[in-house]
């Protein structure tokens, strides 16, 4: 049986198709550059609203100043509407956990904020984003929001 030209250029238009979607919505031939652009774009998005985003939470690291104290919300928020990177990308787990550490100083304090992807962005537990505000003078250096899964 002959095929028709116009069936076997569907079906190679199909493929291409199907190539292209899984070249873009796939780590497999982009990492690490699209973890970057997912950590980059997560970043913009908290800088763009001014806060912790829904997907954002409290680290659990006892000097964070917002375990103890709700009222330096607006802190807070002005300091990340500024944050800037204070890390390289780290690939803590080669081709499956990337982070980087965002950091900016307001009124004698400072927030981090650790923003991580996962291989194909497929996240079961954990968080993409850890942030707190802390007093100057408990900088121990970046990391300080590098809380564990869960």
């Amino acid at each position: 049986m002959k095929l028709k030209p116009s069936l076997v250029g569907l079906a190679v238009l199909l493929i291409s198709v199907l190539f292209v979607f899984e070249f873009k919505s796939s780590d497999r031939f982009s990492w690490p550059k699209s973890a970057h652009n997912r950590i980059e774009k997560m970043a913009s998005m908290i800088q763009s609203i001014e806060g912790p985003a829904r997907w954002c939470t409290p680290s659990r690291n006892p000097l964070n100043l917002l375990n103890s104290n709700d009222n330096l919300k607006s802190q807070l928020n002005e300091c990340i509407a500024i944050i800037s990177p204070a890390s390289e990308f780290e690939e803590v787990y080669p081709r499956d956990y990337m982070r980087r550490f965002y950091r900016a100083q307001v009124e004698g304090k400072f927030c981090e904020v650790t923003l991580s992807t996962v291989w194909n962005n497929d996240r079961v537990v954990g968080s993409d984003c850890y942030y707190g505000l802390f007093d100057k003078r408990e900088d121990t250096g970046v990391g300080l929001t590098a809380d564990p899964f869960g």
